[in-house]
């Protein structure tokens, strides 16, 4: 049986808590095609990789995290994900990351509509104090979601990330709890 996870509402979406445990059950129970569409996955890539990241372990001694799947309420289509994937308890910070892998979703607000949401739940039921995000500084559409959801830009961290064997630049921005609460 899946494990008891959180599920958290927006005007058009589900977000589907995915923890360690559950992860676990869904890669070892489900077929391949049931895990693609389960985790909202367009490739076999993408699912061999969800499965090396499982074999290597979703947790250390000082780091967790706590994602959601967004669901598409009018059609039960897993459009995405959305979470805090670098969340250090001890020192109440987490970073924020996301992603749409449905592209016909994209540029219509929902990650923003998710993104709020999940922030919410962290300064009010994580205990989390400050969220990161880290964007490539050309990246306008995930640069447009930080700014507008209140994140402030504190610097450019230099050939911060990695990707196909080349380093890039990350824009660093966050956001306080008590920022959060000055909005409400």
């Amino acid at each position: 049986m899946l494990p008891k996870t959180i599920t958290l509402e927006t005007k058009r979406l589900f977000l589907l808590e995915v923890t360690p445990e559950s992860k676990a059950y869904i890669l070892s129970s489900y077929s391949d095609e049931e895990i693609m569409q389960h985790l909202g996955l367009n490739s076999d890539e993408e699912l061999q990789a969800e499965k090396k990241k499982l074999s290597k372990g979703l947790t250390n001694y000082t780091t967790t995290f706590k994602y959601f799947l967004l669901r598409d309420k009018e059609n039960n289509n897993t459009i995405g994900s959305c979470g805090l994937f670098r969340w250090y308890p001890d020192h109440n910070r987490a970073e924020i990351g996301y992603s749409i892998t449905d592209t016909t979703y994209r540029e219509k607000g929902l990650m923003k509509e998710a993104a709020l949401t999940i922030i919410q739940y962290a300064f009010e039921h994580m205990n989390i104090h400050r969220i990161e995000a880290f964007a490539g500084p050309n990246n306008t559409p995930s640069v447009k979601i930080l700014e507008g959801l209140g994140l402030k830009y504190e610097g450019l961290l230099r050939e911060h990330y990695l990707r196909n064997g080349i380093y890039e630049d990350s824009a660093c921005y966050s956001m306080l709890k008590k920022e959060f609460d000055d909005r409400q």
